[in-house]
Parts: structure tokens; C-alpha cells; sequence
């Protein structure tokens, strides 16, 4: 086998860069017998949606120096985390992710290896989730590299689920653990980490760089009939809980010491005098999914029966943290002493 040699993408041009990020995407690129009638060497894809479902579609951009930082983050865990969060999104709508369009802003200055890992970490998550790379573009950034990817879904009519979905007297449930990624990224922005002895510190880095989206979590929890409303936690429980309450015209309260915070984020927090709570709350990108299930009689134990079930089926954990209230309520929260206090809608936000 010829090795390729490393080159620069101004030296090699866009058409050939195209060439080698599809021999790179491999099976997650071709998508034969996936729905796809046309795939990448089109001026666009045509595509066959399943009978009797909705068709989903989403995206998100990644902007270096606003998202991401290259210091930390390897170009392989770059591409899996690209898709991971748009993966997240098809979860939290109850489905399933079909075709992915990739576009990339690229410096000219940047080794071509150094994309084709992106794709290569793109493709190895797409193959997990059967998702299929379906096109996308290509252009010059000059100063940072910007990835935007777009993604279709489907989802049976009857198991979409709605943020405006949650009524009064419905449980509050999340998968999980949440914080870990807030606090990966802080131990990797921590400039005294050499002193830190974070047992479990895998988790936390992994929660941050290589997210795995709840999408067999999703399957389960929508094919029970019971999820009413239900997102995901990219921005952070509060705001999310906060838009799940506003859609729904609802209040909400949550119980602090429910909060489902691993182990290794506290003991994180303890040797850095950060509040894992606030994590667990503001510090977002969890990617877990955050939902809610019909109240009244009989309910809590459904809530156990339908962990259980999740966990037999996917290893991921379901905890119960709260209840939707009254729209007369606004969004709260227990703290340990009984001190019910405004959660505020406190989270990730782009422009500020």
C-alpha cells in the first residue's frame, strides 16, 4: 500500500480533498440499501423518508475559539462530537437519525490528515447510529475552522415529542449523570491539574470530548407511551427545564439533593472549590435527556418500572427529580435545608 503523503489543503485543492474525505466516510458514506437513492456526487442527495413517519431536521455549527479549543480537543474527538450534538437533538424529538450533510469552514494552512481525522471520527459515530453522510460543502476560513452539520431524522407520528408536552402533576425525570462534562472541562482548563487526583477522571474527560447521544435511550423511553415533553441537556438542565415549562405553560420544581452528579464531579469540584451543583445545573452539554411522564396514582412506580426497563436495555440510569406544577409556579428548586429557592434560566448561550 502507497502511503499518502501529509499535505496541506492549498496544496491538494478542494475536488481532491472531496475524494479523500468520501474513501474516509467509507461505509458512512455510501449509504446503499439506508434510503438513499443519490448520495454525495450530486448537486443534492434524494432520499426515501420510512412510511407513516415524521421527518426531522437539525443542526448545529461549531465555531474554533467559541466551541471548541484545538489544545484539548484531537480532530478525531472533534468529527465524533460535531455529530454527537446534532445526534442529541434527533434524540430529544423521540427519533431516530437517518442522513447527515457535513460543511466545514477550513483553513488553507491545515494538514490534510488533519481533516480526514475529523471525518474519520464523523464516520465511526454515523456507522454506530446507522447514519448515513449524505453531502455537504467545503470552503476557505481564513482565521477559524468551522464545522456545520445538518442532520435528518424520522420519527413514527405518534412517538415525536414536544418541549409544550408536559401538563401539571407530571413526574420530571433525567438519564444519567449531569455536570461531568462541565467538569471535564474544567480539570482540562485547570492550570494546577498536575495536583489534582480525580479518581474516574475517564468520565469526565470522555462526557466533554466524546459525548455519546441518548439516541437507544430515546427508542425506549418513546416506545413506552409515556414521555410527554422531553429535551436534551446542551445547554444545561436549568435553561432546558426552563423552556420545557415556558413551551407547556407550567412551573416546575426540582429537588437538589435528587440530582443525579457522579462521583468523580465531586470530588472534581472538591479539589477545585467549584460547586458541582452549579455544574450540574448551568454547565451543560451533558447531551442527557431530560423528560416527563404522566403524574397521579400509580405513577412512581411506573417511573421505577420504566428505569428499570431503560437500564435493562441500555446500561443508562433514569432518575426522578422533580415535578411539573401549576403555571401559577414559576421554575424552583428544593435545596437540601428545605429552602425552596427561583432556579433561574441560567445556561449555555452563544452570544454571550
Amino acid at each position: 500500500m502507497i502511503e499518502k503523503k501529509d499535505l496541506r489543503l492549498q496544496d491538494i485543492g478542494e475536488f481532491a480533498l472531496l475524494e479523500r474525505l468520501a474513501e474516509t466516510l467509507g461505509s458512512a458514506g455510501r449509504g446503499a440499501g439506508k434510503g438513499v437513492i443519490r448520495g454525495i456526487g450530486d448537486d443534492a442527495a434524494v432520499l426515501q423518508n420510512s412510511p407513516g413517519t415524521r421527518l426531522l431536521a437539525c443542526c448545529d455549527m461549531m465555531i474554533e475559539g467559541k466551541h471548541f479549543d484545538l489544545s484539548y480537543f484531537s480532530p478525531w474527538q472533534l468529527g465524533w462530537k460535531s455529530l454527537a450534538i446534532n445526534l442529541s437533538d434527533i434524540a430529544a424529538m423521540g427519533g431516530r437519525p437517518r442522513w447527515a450533510l457535513i460543511s466545514m469552514g477550513l483553513r488553507p494552512d491545515l494538514r490534510v490528515s488533519f481533516v480526514e481525522e475529523i471525518y474519520a471520527g464523523i464516520a465511526e459515530l454515523a456507522e454506530r447510529f446507522g447514519v448515513t453522510i449524505v453531502g455537504g460543502d467545503t470552503c476557505s476560513s481564513a482565521e477559524q475552522l468551522v464545522i456545520d452539520v445538518c442532520l435528518l431524522g424520522e420519527a413514527y407520528r405518534t412517538e415525536v415529542s414536544y418541549r409544550s408536552a408536559a401538563s401539571e402533576g407530571d413526574l420530571i425525570l433525567v438519564t444519567g449523570k449531569i455536570g461531568s462534562a462541565a467538569a471535564g472541562l474544567a480539570y482540562m482548563r485547570e492550570d494546577a491539574k498536575d495536583d489534582l487526583k480525580i479518581e474516574g477522571l475517564d468520565e469526565l474527560l470522555r462526557a466533554h470530548l466524546e459525548p455519546v447521544p441518548r439516541i437507544e435511550e430515546a427508542a425506549v423511553l418513546t416506545k413506552s407511551g409515556l414521555v410527554g415533553a422531553m429535551n436534551d441537556l446542551s445547554d444545561g438542565l436549568a435553561s432546558e427545564l426552563h423552556e420545557i415549562a415556558q413551551a407547556s405553560g407550567c412551573g416546575a420544581r426540582i429537588w437538589a439533593d435528587r440530582l443525579p452528579i457522579s462521583p468523580a464531579t465531586i470530588l472534581m469540584a472538591d479539589q477545585t472549590g467549584a460547586d458541582p451543583q452549579h455544574w450540574a445545573l448551568f454547565g451543560g452539554e451533558d447531551y442527557e435527556l431530560l423528560l416527563t411522564i404522566p403524574g397521579g396514582k400509580g405513577s412512581p412506580l411506573k417511573a421505577r418500572k420504566l428505569g428499570r426497563s431503560l437500564m435493562k436495555k441500555t446500561g443508562t440510569p433514569l432518575n426522578f427529580i422533580g415535578r411539573i406544577l401549576p403555571a401559577s409556579y414559576s421554575v424552583e428548586i428544593v435545596q437540601p435545608d428545605e429552602k425552596i429557592e427561583p432556579l433561574g434560566a441560567k445556561g449555555y448561550d452563544h452570544f454571550k
